[in-house]
């Protein structure tokens, strides 16, 4: 008998990972890093967690992440998101 998830699962491409650090090497490191494909190209990311102020788009309190880096990976199969710095 085939389990419909599994059958499922090998339909979906894999477009990449988020990987919330939790323990960072230094304050200036990233809160998020990882990779995502865009139009079968692979990029590598990192992102600072903040928090929302009163006054703005968001409740008061709310987390977010703001993407401050972005770049092509040159080999995507060598990236390693703990290493990523700011």
């Amino acid at each position: 008998m085939t389990d419909i998830n599994t059958e499922a699962k090998k339909e979906r491409p894999d477009l990449g990972a988020a990987f919330i650090a939790v323990n960072k090497k230094s304050e200036k490191s990233y809160d998020m890093s990882g990779t995502i494909v865009v139009e079968g190209i692979k990029y590598r990311f990192g992102a600072y967690k903040q928090k929302s102020k009163a006054g703005g788009k968001l409740p008061e309190g709310t987390v977010f992440y703001t993407f401050y880096r972005v770049e092509k990976a040159d080999d995507p199969t060598a990236f390693n998101p703990s290493e990523l710095e700011a």
